[in-house]
């Protein structure tokens, strides 16, 4: 049988030229041994043999898992942002204006109030400057002369006078709010431990729980 020279050339063509459309090549071998490859069905006069080619389009097949030494980690589920820590109550702390005495509490600064200027120390007088006598000139069993005198003098005039004060107040900070919640959590839960009728364990143990939600804040 002859070669066939342009053999490899037409097989080339043909699959560079038909496998975007057709996944199969028809061989056609004539009576005289020559070969001819085309897309079409050979003539009822040659040997006809059919050539699978595959298909350029198709995608390749996906790779392989790669085989991984070692034990296999589970997925572990996403970190939890921290839970938000609760917001601190407002604690005033405040100077008494009358003794200069502190103290603290959650209502705010308390409103301005009228007191004597006695209790301010205005026009302070002894027992004896009052009765005008000295000790044991007024000690006598009658009645009348047992009422204490009325002293109408300007400087217990003014002593009576009333005066408007209000005390001084500042909101604390995180960390005096912090130490004073821990101290009345302290004295409280005392009380409540050695408290022995139920009205006064009942009255306690709300402000225990308000304390101790309050320093979760801290």
């Amino acid at each position: 049988m002859p070669p066939c020279r342009h053999c490899s050339f037409l097989l080339l063509a043909l699959l560079c030229a038909g496998s975007a459309q057709a996944r199969q090549v028809y061989k056609c071998t004539s009576a005289d041994g020559r070969v001819a490859f085309q897309d079409q069905p050979c003539a009822a006069s040659t040997n006809e043999s059919v050539l699978h080619v595959a298909d350029s389009a198709t995608p390749p097949p996906d790779e392989a898992p790669v085989a991984r030494s070692g034990p296999i980690e589970e997925a572990k589920p996403p970190p939890q942002s921290p839970r938000p820590r609760k917001p601190l109550p407002t604690i005033w702390l405040c100077t008494n204006a009358e003794d200069g005495s502190h103290y603290a509490n959650r209502s705010g600064p308390p409103p301005p109030r009228l007191v004597p200027l006695g209790m301010l120390g205005y026009s302070s007088k002894s027992l004896a400057d009052s009765y005008g006598a000295a000790a044991g000139a007024n000690a006598m069993s009658a009645p009348e002369f047992s009422k204490p005198p009325i002293d109408r003098s300007p400087a217990a005039s003014a002593a009576a006078s009333y005066t408007q004060i209000q005390d001084a107040c500042v909101i604390a900070n995180p960390g005096q709010t912090c130490a004073w919640l821990r101290q009345q959590y302290d004295q409280t839960s005392d009380k409540l431990q050695h408290a022995r009728f139920k009205d006064e364990q009942g009255r306690l143990q709300p402000q225990v729980d308000e304390l101790e939600s309050d320093l979760g804040g801290c």
